[in-house]
């Protein structure tokens, strides 16, 4: 019998984080075990041990990573030489593909968000301060130039990033069989998503919408 070939220390390691990611993603923190990780990623467990420690860690890297990725490019946009419009657009559309590229990590955080975050350190969720900083960059300055309307940045960050995270759970679900035809679950095209996002977030922070409500009656 052949010696099994052993894989290099970075595509191991590359292979226990792709193996992990989708069944985090499917079954959540306490549902995936050690084994099954290791069964996914084709290794024994002393090799997730020695990249990552333990699963805890490991769940975390997963999380970082898309996070971390964020949060670069939230801060490359808000620095861009391009008005406060266009880097709301950039934004919105970053966000689409960068779930593209992580297909596992929007049902993963709706779950862990649902439960209360209690597998992210500290460390982890600061990842997430750096993509909201670097969005209320980009609102301060649509309102310093008299393009946003003034809003709660949390207020305008969970309309406008909540319905890109609930559409990705929407399309988890409509990815099972049988369901396709059911009208909730049609497929829609992520250009039109990016395009539709864009919309509805220029409308909402527009100045002229905050005209349209104070006129409005109690």
């Amino acid at each position: 019998m052949p010696p099994r070939k052993v894989a290099t220390t970075v595509s191991t390691r590359d292979a226990v984080f792709q193996a992990a990611a989708p069944l985090f993603s499917a079954k959540g923190f306490d549902s995936v075990s050690v084994d099954d990780i290791a069964a996914g990623a084709g290794v024994n467990k002393a090799m997730i041990y020695y990249h990552f420690t333990d699963k805890l860690t490991l769940y975390r890297t997963v999380v970082a990573d898309m996070l971390g990725a964020a949060g670069q490019r939230v801060s490359s946009i808000a620095q861009a030489q391009v008005g406060p419009a266009e880097k709301l657009d950039r934004f919105i559309e970053n966000f689409v593909r960068l779930a593209d590229e992580r297909p596992w990590f929007p049902t993963l955080m709706l779950r862990e968000i649902a439960e209360g975050a209690p597998h992210l350190d500290i460390d982890t969720l600061a990842h997430i301060r750096t993509v909201f900083l670097g969005f209320g960059r980009i609102l301060h300055e649509g309102e310093a130039a008299g393009v946003f309307r003034k809003i709660h940045p949390i207020l305008a960050y969970t309309s406008i990033v909540g319905p890109l995270i609930m559409n990705a759970a929407r399309e988890r679900v409509a990815a099972q069989p049988g369901r396709q035809h059911l009208p909730m679950l049609v497929a829609v095209s992520h250009d039109d998503l990016i395009a539709h996002g864009q919309e509805t977030a220029r409308r909402m922070l527009a100045i002229e919408f905050r005209r349209a409500t104070e006129g409005t009656d109690a």
